[in-house]
């Protein structure tokens, strides 16, 4: 049998596609519903590249009719170019160069990344001859990264999703030559344009808390309990009635109970009895050594953010106990996070406030949506303007009742508890919503 009889029915070609057809699709079910191991090739490529072959074969008897009579030449031109486009799509797969910028957060080294690096990647406005000192600076200081993945890819462009413990979830592109090397990172942009903004702000802003004459008057008393695991933790105690509401006060990440000495004081001419805790996460601030994240260290305990949960936990338990009462707890950053976590599944918490939470720990712990969807208590959450739409994004469609609010400042506002320090630009008008929140509940 000749060649051109053989090939003249096409139908098994056809079903060898429907089949490749039928792949692409199981595997995009599989995606979906998180089946398929999680890999950059596999999970965000194969799939199509599949879909791609098989589409083209169900075409093919297509292609030749249309082309029937035309001389072999014409037909193999044809082929070729739909070929040629075939591989071309194959060849926007940047997965290598992902890998390779994944691996470099991974041992906090440049090196896996130098063969991808274009002479002409720069970080607006920073001058290309600066940009070997910010890569190492980047994949050094950046905090823990659970995953990066290409979510989409086109010639000479790919949008990625981060995932790092402390920042969230983000997504931005990155940009190739024809070589495959980078040429843009959007992600190293954003963080540069966002520290030069903070570092303006705040040169704008109150530094330290200032506890002034109120600070005089309400001295705390040092304090310590244990955590679960045996670490003992600190606290200042501002005690004034015992029978007066409490409330738990965390600090953010890299500071300690200081972040507290003007706003405890505040609390307790308003009424409550206040303690504010050294997590095991944090650090020197304000003059003052965190003693609990010290110990910790010596003593080579787990100290990441996600592990003080355990302390703001035992802190409850303490204060509850003193007081025979349910607490307010109240966080700041990542600890307002651990506060919406912890407080919505605690029988002992009577209310949250929290400043600035976020989802900051990736896969090791759930995302504040679990949180705010299951709160059946009084919650006050807020944030700096910049943050709220993460924030809003979070809380989603949930119905909220009468006393679980979002306040959004009028002004640009800051992050933390911060916003509340003596002195801060437009520190009134959180201290208005806090007030409000404590006059409902209470």
């Amino acid at each position: 049998m000749n060649t051109s009889v053989k090939f003249k029915d096409y139908s098994i070609i056809q079903k060898i596609g429907y089949i490749l057809i039928i792949i692409a699709g199981a595997m995009t079910l599989a995606k979906i519903f998180n089946v398929l191991k999680a890999n950059h090739f596999v999970e965000e490529d194969l799939p199509n590249y599949i879909f791609l072959v098989g589409g083209f074969l169900v075409l093919l008897p297509f292609i030749t009719k249309r082309f029937k009579g035309k001389n072999t030449s014409n037909k193999a031109t044809v082929v070729l170019l739909m070929l040629c486009t075939s591989l071309g799509a194959l060849a926007q797969d940047y997965s290598k160069q992902i890998n390779a910028f994944e691996q470099s957060f991974s041992e906090k080294s440049v090196t896996p990344l130098k063969e991808y690096v274009s002479a002409e990647l720069k970080f607006d406005p920073i001058p290309v001859a600066n940009t070997p000192a910010i890569l190492t600076n980047i994949v050094s200081n950046l905090p823990k990264l659970n995953s990066m993945t290409i979510l989409e890819s086109s010639e000479g462009k790919a949008k990625v999703k981060y995932d790092f413990v402390g920042l969230g979830v983000r997504e931005s592109h990155v940009y190739f030559d024809t070589e495959g090397k980078f040429t843009r990172i959007e992600l190293i942009e954003d963080l540069i344009k966002q520290e030069m903004e903070a570092q303006k702000k705040m040169k704008e802003s109150v530094q330290l808390p200032s506890p002034g004459t109120l600070g005089e008057k309400y001295q705390p008393e040092k304090v310590e309990f244990k955590a679960a695991d045996g670490l003992s933790i600190n606290g200042n105690l501002y005690n004034i009635e015992k029978d007066k509401p409490v409330i738990l006060l965390c600090h953010q990440a890299g500071y300690n109970r200081i972040e507290y000495t003007d706003i405890a004081p505040k609390l307790n001419e308003m009424g409550y009895n206040c303690l504010a805790v050294d997590l095991r996460s944090g650090g020197n601030f304000a003059g003052k050594q965190n003693l609990t994240a010290e110990r910790a260290n010596k003593e080579g305990l787990k100290n990441q953010m996600v592990d003080a949960q355990q302390d703001i936990k035992a802190a409850i338990d303490f204060l509850a106990k003193k007081y025979n009462q349910k607490v307010i707890v109240w966080g700041s950053s990542y600890s307002s996070s651990l506060a919406l976590l912890e407080g919505v599944t605690n029988d002992k918490v009577k209310a949250i406030i929290a400043f600035s939470p976020g989802d900051y720990f990736g896969d090791d712990a759930p995302s504040l949506s679990t949180a705010f969807a299951k709160a059946d208590i009084p919650f006050l959450v807020t944030s700096s303007k910049e943050e709220s739409k993460a924030l809003t994004t979070l809380i989603g469609n949930v119905k909220l009742s009468e006393r679980q609010l979002q306040f959004i400042p009028e002004s640009e506002g800051f992050h933390g508890s911060r916003a509340l320090w003596t002195g801060q630009k437009d520190a009134e008008e959180y201290w208005n919503a806090v007030i409000s929140f404590l006059e409902a509940i209470n």
